[in-house]
């Protein structure tokens, strides 16, 4: 973790990264709603090769859970993980939805478990598969 969230470095580069954190995110119930290869477009000052990838994942066991009042959680549960080609290596980066939901505005039960989730995610993107 981070002051931001969760960040690993994959020193065995992009493709890498990219395959184990999909499998990651499968593994801890993610679903990969959206994908964004934004490389392109990121401006002459960063390389027109460069990989950038970002992908809007969803929990839908958390996600179907009772959410009652706390229901604010789920807008935390959607969230972007992003990997980017920083050279030979690659970093895979998400925010912490814990520090995203404002005090007493969400159950901080699902808060804990969203966090939680998503750091099993990157325990195992850090990991060799």
């Amino acid at each position: 973790m981070t002051e931001y969230g969760y960040t690993v470095e994959i020193p065995e580069g992009y493709d890498e990264a990219v395959i184990r954190t999909r499998l990651a995110l499968r593994g801890e119930g993610f679903s990969i709603l959206t994908e964004a290869h934004i490389g392109g477009i990121l401006g002459p000052e960063a390389g027109t090769e460069r990989q950038y990838l970002i992908y809007g994942v969803w929990n839908s066991v958390m996600a179907t859970q009772e959410l009652g009042p706390g229901a604010n959680v789920s807008v935390h549960l959607p969230c972007n993980i992003v990997i980017q080609e920083t050279g030979g290596s690659a970093v895979v980066a998400a925010l912490d939805p814990e520090d995203a939901v404002e005090p007493g505005g969400a159950d901080p039960v699902l808060a804990r478990e969203a966090r939680d989730a998503l750091g099993r995610v990157f325990q195992k993107v850090s990991s060799a598969l």
